[in-house]
């Protein structure tokens, strides 16, 4: 008799977490695929057909391709064809086609309503579109199926973060560690939950985890970074964005952050033109953050140039809401030049949303 074996292997894929302030590091979202190879008489595992060997070895259009051969065959029912829509599902999410990534998923469900593998890949799907019940909801049936899918509790925390539930995320974070501790990135993801609940120094020794279980971390960094802003220790903020970009120069959180605290610490022009340089690149590499035009604006404002402060202020409340920090720094602007009723309406504002806005702000070297 042949029956069916399943080996399960996850690969990363990651989502930013955005926070209410600055940026903090990256979530990862790893997929997985549920291989599925047939046991031979006697126990010896049988290699898959040739059409499906194609689909589960390749990657990305390759891998579209190839799984879609295999489906459209129709030579394969059941487990094998649930495996071959997830690995065809997986290839769409890596390339941003999450509606069709979605479908594959759903028809995996369809083909095999126990595959817990299809309903946390499904997870990662409305995870990433910011459908954060919808991802909770497959992550909840994915560990129904399997208790002990750590993946699955990193995950489910990483969408509880983005709800602000972050009394949750951290009990499926401490879950997912609790399950195996060897991976870096249940520390960061617990980290971020942490960081924006905020208990500083709880995220800073899971951040500081994470690199000591994986010292390339580059999530990791950015954390410690946005941790170090929040202690007002913005040199060693700087060095752990330093250590972020020296591992991946086109990290848009670490742009963001460094810009951030060198504009903060700032003393010269020259200082000044360096933040800018970070936040020219955050923008180039992330155009609709709000937070990074948040930060450009500071530098303007820093640098004596009203006019693009008020614009990038301006660009920020649009994008990200009316934030007290932005509406702060957009007042100064404007009594800067003259606009006097238009300033103190924005600090008015300001300070109603944080009474210590402006003690913030002088902390920055900027007032009234």
């Amino acid at each position: 008799m042949r029956t069916a074996v399943w080996r399960t292997l996850c690969v990363p894929a990651f989502k930013a977490v955005q926070p209410l302030s600055m940026t903090v590091a990256a979530s990862s979202l790893a997929l997985c695929v549920a291989a599925v190879f047939v046991a031979a008489p006697g126990g010896a595992a049988a290699a898959p057909a040739e059409d499906l060997a194609a689909c589960y070895k390749a990657q990305g259009e390759a891998a579209i391709s190839a799984c879609t051969t295999a489906i459209m065959s129709k030579k394969h029912q059941g487990a094998e064809l649930a495996t071959a829509h997830i690995v065809r599902g997986n290839a769409y999410f890596n390339k941003g086609d999450y509606n069709s990534a979605a479908r594959d998923y759903d028809e995996a469900i369809q083909l095999n309503p126990k595959n817990s593998v299809a309903f946390y890949n499904r997870g990662n799907v409305y995870n990433r579109l910011g459908r954060y019940d919808d991802a909770i909801e497959n992550y909840d049936k994915a560990i129904e199926l399997r208790p002990d899918y750590a993946n699955a509790f990193n995950n489910r925390c990483s969408a509880y973060t983005s709800k602000d539930a972050y009394d949750r995320a951290i009990e499926d974070c401490s879950r997912a560690i609790a399950l195996d501790a060897t991976k870096a990135n249940y520390f960061v993801s617990r980290g971020n939950a942490y960081n924006k609940k905020p208990d500083s120094d709880r995220a800073m020794s899971d951040y500081d985890q994470a690199i000591r279980l994986d010292a390339n971390n580059v999530s990791a960094y950015v954390g410690r970074c946005s941790v170090l802003i929040d202690k007002a220790n913005y040199g060693n903020a700087i060095e752990s964005c330093d250590q972020a970009l020296k591992r991946q120069p086109n990290n848009q959180s670490a742009r963001n952050n460094r810009c951030w605290a060198r504009a903060i610490l700032a003393g010269a022009q020259e200082q000044l033109k360096q933040a800018l340089e970070d936040c020219d690149e955050a923008l180039r590499l992330r155009p609709n953050d709000p937070y990074a035009f948040d930060s450009r604006g500071f530098v303007y404002l820093k640098m004596g140039d009203f006019d693009k402060a008020i614009a990038d202020y301006d660009q920020s409340i649009v994008l990200g809401g009316e934030r007290p920090g932005s509406l702060y720094g957009r007042g100064i602007a404007k009594l800067k030049k003259g606009d006097a009723e238009g300033g103190n309406r924005d600090i008015t504002v300001a300070t109603k949303k944080r009474p210590d806005v402006a003690e913030e702000y002088r902390g920055y070297g900027v007032q009234q």
